[in-house]
């Protein structure tokens, strides 16, 4: 089939293609968080202590945990405090019991023996299906000491259990809680999960006691506004786009906050598609209504419930996309309406 191309779909097609290389740059920016700072300094901490335990002889070593909503940042923030540790130890060049850190997500509803061959593939180590979770958790063990991992970073952890039964999570837990006490080369546990990974934590109380663990609690205005109101205003400039004003409303930042159901990772998303479409609009200053248009992209609602357009914004549940306004309700908003307008008479 033949298409016939037209100069006014090839101009669209080059301005979808700048936008988008503009909009994946703006991803690239991290806001550091009292939430960063507060498990910077734990995850440092006890990589620390590990070394200064494994210099005098103890083999027990401590973890840590970072639990907060889908689209919180967690993964995001994980890997940033890694990426910043191993900078700084391999600068140094003063640990004698190693420094890497092995970050690997955790396949769903894993068992033990297909995390262990998640750890395995990261560290680039073949591995035959036949091999049983003893002999994986040997070989993974040698090849931590090998490669001078000092901690496992287990993503999404909340996901690991084939079958969320008691008996399945304690076998899940103690196989990674044991390498925490590892005779020969004991490493750092570092867990990130959704709220659900509470449970695992909780479950063994060895592993409780050896974690230490943070919570990302969602955003308040008082709390975290005048942040996420720096971190936009960054994002506009490293666009190239102007405020329309915006910014200088309390009740634009309280709503994007409500929209991104208090969750900064979510609220940075927004507004990068937020300048996305402003952007794609060929416009240079962007205001509120771009920020309805990327809100209705992402949840596909009635305007109605569209908390950058609703008046009653606060009563609107952000967590549901799709949503439907009632066309029961719909006519009698309407029918009201009508009645309340003076006659043409």
């Amino acid at each position: 089939m033949t298409v016939q191309l037209t100069d006014q779909s090839r101009s669209e097609y080059d301005q979808q293609n700048e936008v988008a290389g503009r909009i994946v740059a703006l991803e690239d920016h991290f806001e550091k968080t009292e939430v960063y700072w507060e498990f910077r300094k734990r995850f440092f901490g006890i990589l620390a202590q590990r070394e200064a335990r494994l210099k005098v002889g103890k083999t027990e070593q401590k973890g840590a945990a970072l639990i907060g909503p889908a689209g919180a940042g967690k993964s995001r923030l994980a890997k940033e405090v890694i990426a910043e540790h191993h900078a700084l130890a391999e600068d140094a060049g003063d640990r004698q019991f190693g420094y890497r850190i092995l970050s690997v997500i955790v396949p769903g509803r894993a068992t033990v023996k297909e995390t262990l061959t998640e750890v395995l593939t990261e560290l680039g180590v073949p591995v035959h299906a036949r091999r049983d979770d003893e002999y994986l958790g040997r070989l993974v063990m040698e090849y931590f000491k090998e490669c001078g991992i000092a901690g496992l970073h287990l993503d999404e952890v909340q996901d690991s259990g084939r079958y969320k039964t008691s008996d399945s999570i304690e076998v899940f837990i103690k196989r990674f809680r044991n390498m925490m006490q590892h005779s020969n080369w004991p490493i750092c546990i570092i867990l990130t999960a959704t709220p659900e990974g509470r449970d695992l934590i909780n479950h063994d109380p060895t592993l409780t006691r050896r974690l230490r663990p943070i919570e990302m609690k969602p955003m308040t205005f008082a709390r975290d506004g005048a942040l996420l109101r720096k971190t936009i205003i960054k994002l506009f400039h490293d666009a190239g786009v102007r405020d329309a004003g915006i910014l200088q409303i309390d009740e634009f930042i309280k709503i994007l906050i409500h929209a991104a159901v208090g969750r900064f990772g979510v609220a940075v998303e927004m507004t990068i598609e937020a300048i996305g479409e402003c952007l794609e609009d060929d416009n240079d200053e962007i205001d509120m209504s771009y920020f309805a248009d990327a809100y209705a992209l992402r949840m596909d609602c009635d305007e109605e419930l569209n908390p950058f357009v609703s008046e009653y914004w606060k009563l609107i549940d952000t967590m549901k996309a799709l949503q439907r306004y009632d066309d029961k309700k719909r006519e009698a908003v309407k029918t009201l309406n009508k009645r309340r307008r003076p006659s043409a008479a």
